[in-house]
């Protein structure tokens, strides 16, 4: 494949992924996309991983798999409750639930923030997003019990969430969710009597 099909056909990619496709050499393809990058063409997320904002297809969210990479993560928490349509406000940053470890990625496409859970909270209430680029999301339940659960064990992050609007909130699947996926009873109550406030 030559570089120009592989750029038509990829939003997001890896130099490695690049070179392979093509039969380049990655100290050459890197050196290629970063003449790219000069004007715009496209644009470095991070080491090695690119992305062409001006592509049709293009959504930051479709990035997310390749920044996880081996781990196991979902958008959650206030993006997901966005997204979902539960609050109007547009959270600062693209907010991700993952088994790994909880950090900040700053860059030219966007803020991301990766939250660690408990590998038993991923499971039922994550979707898949119906977009040309995949991404996984949590449901309004599941997105909102994982903001509660930080909320319950680390006091100052969502302690103060935007005007939410519950009208097609499920509170049985919500209950359901949390029975199976959170076993610490006071985080459990702590984390009912948050949702009672939001009521």
């Amino acid at each position: 494949m030559n570089p120009h099909q592989f750029l038509l056909e990829n939003v997001f990619f890896t130099t490695r992924d690049m070179a392979f496709r093509t039969g380049k050499s990655i100290t050459s393809t890197s050196r290629k996309l970063s003449r790219l990058s000069v004007d715009g063409s496209v644009t470095r997320v991070t080491q090695g991983l690119w992305a062409q904002i001006g592509h049709p297809l293009y959504s930051k969210y479709g990035v997310i798999q390749l920044l996880l990479g081996n781990e196991q993560g979902y958008i959650s928490f206030l993006t997901a409750l966005h997204i979902n349509g539960v609050i109007s406000q547009i959270p600062g940053s693209v907010q991700i639930a993952t088994t790994g470890h909880s950090r900040r990625l700053i860059s030219p496409i966007g803020t991301f923030e990766f939250f660690q859970l408990n590998p038993k909270m991923f499971g039922s209430g994550i979707k898949e997003s119906n977009s040309r680029l995949t991404y996984y999301i949590a449901t309004t339940e599941k997105a909102l019990m994982d903001t509660l659960y930080i909320s319950a064990r680390k006091n100052k992050r969502f302690s103060r969430l935007p005007e939410v609007d519950l009208g097609e909130f499920d509170e049985n699947l919500f209950k359901k969710l949390l029975r199976e996926q959170i076993t610490h009873k006071p985080i459990r109550v702590n984390i009912l009597r948050k949702l009672a406030k939001l009521r």
